[in-house]
């Protein structure tokens, strides 16, 4: 286990941009009233915001980050370093968000800027990574972006219907602005993987090692049969079901336990919104109350790296609490978890808005 304990890290603020559009359940399901039925009881997911003037996770961080600044009081030239936590880059992998962002933002050229490739257990290990830069004399402020969109898997623009499962993912971004104070609730950070489970949550077509196969049905190495649908990956939801209410479970004991604390020490437990299923599961086998476990995916769907994030500004924008204490847990492709504890004042967390705006230089155009 990669355990990380920091005790001067501040979270100044959190705000997180969803697109305008919204898309409900019946609407996906062509009002197919069983097929509606079915997928709500499963998933939990009533309805999700889309972009429908293709913007990407990087358009929408930029509005959060925009928000967060300005929550915080900051000016975007006191930032030192930005990561970008997406496995849905505007352009290609080496062309990151993180120097999109830099770009749109207009940060200074002595700011350090990258992307880590993660989705849905990206609060956890983004964090970790931004605290552990906090530690650097130069680095005092830091901004952490999470996001990813969806709508560039949908067929010639129109959204694939709820019973291919792809209505299930929402889109959003979040911004956690971070800096380094010496008067501060302890931060810690608990990280795990299991290579081996690679199998279960990618996209078998979507590198270089498979670069050559086209759309027909092909057999994985788990012994599956997938057919590609456009560039949706392959999940197999048996065993990431498993992993999510088994091993994630275990973990979350092991580390309360380290912490010599219980569920009954935090205001909330804060979990991936991979579905409700999962999330009631979680919450029954640790025993806890759903009041303690905030829920957003039935509004916003599984936003896969903003979940985390979304949900507590989601839940705790208008709390009037002087400080909260919660327990963090989110996990997802590689197979990759984390195990967070902090505290966070509601007073620097923004409620969820929309975003219409985009980046129009970055889309090229016929030539003449």
């Amino acid at each position: 286990m990669a355990y990380l304990e920091f005790d001067n890290i501040s979270i100044a603020a959190l705000a997180g941009a969803v697109p305008a559009h919204v898309q409900t359940l019946e609407e996906a399901a062509r009002r197919n009233p069983a097929q509606v039925c079915s997928f709500q009881k499963h998933t939990g997911v009533l309805q999700r915001h889309i972009s429908v003037t293709r913007q990407t996770s990087v358009d929408l961080g930029y509005a959060a980050a925009l928000k967060a600044l300005e929550k915080a009081g900051w000016e975007a030239q006191s930032l030192d370093a930005l990561i970008f936590m997406s496995q849905t880059p505007d352009f290609n992998a080496g062309t990151g968000n993180a120097f999109i962002a830099h770009y749109m933002l207009g940060l200074r050229e002595d700011v350090l800027a990258f992307d880590i490739p993660l989705a849905c257990s990206s609060f956890p290990y983004g964090l970790s990574v931004c605290s552990a830069l906090l530690q650097q004399p130069s680095i005092k402020r830091v901004l952490m972006l999470s996001g990813d969109t969806q709508w560039h898997f949908y067929e010639n623009g129109i959204p694939i219907a709820a019973a291919n499962g792809t209505f299930m993912f929402g889109e959003a971004s979040t911004a956690l602005l971070l800096e380094r104070h010496s008067d501060n609730s302890p931060l810690r950070i608990a990280l795990y993987t299991d290579g081996s489970g690679y199998k279960y949550l990618f996209n078998p077509l979507g590198g270089a090692r498979n670069a050559w196969e086209d759309d027909k049905k092909i057999l994985l190495p788990n012994g599956d049969t997938h057919t590609p649908f456009g560039k949706f990956g392959y999940m197999d939801g048996l065993e990431i079901t498993a992993f999510s209410t088994t091993k994630v479970v275990k973990h979350i004991h092991n580390f309360l336990d380290t912490q010599n604390k219980s569920l009954a020490d935090y205001d909330g437990l804060i979990l991936h919104q991979a579905n409700l299923q999962i999330v009631k599961t979680i919450a029954k086998r640790l025993k806890i109350s759903m009041e303690k476990v905030p829920v957003s995916l039935d509004r916003y769907g599984n936003t896969s790296g903003a979940s985390a994030s979304l949900t507590i500004a989601d839940a705790y924008a208008a709390t009037k609490k002087d400080k909260l204490s919660l327990l963090i847990c989110a996990f997802g492709t590689g197979l990759s978890w984390g195990i967070v504890s902090l505290g966070i004042r509601p007073t620097v967390i923004e409620p969820v808005f929309t975003y219409e705006g985009r980046f129009e230089e970055g889309y090229v155009q016929p030539a003449p």
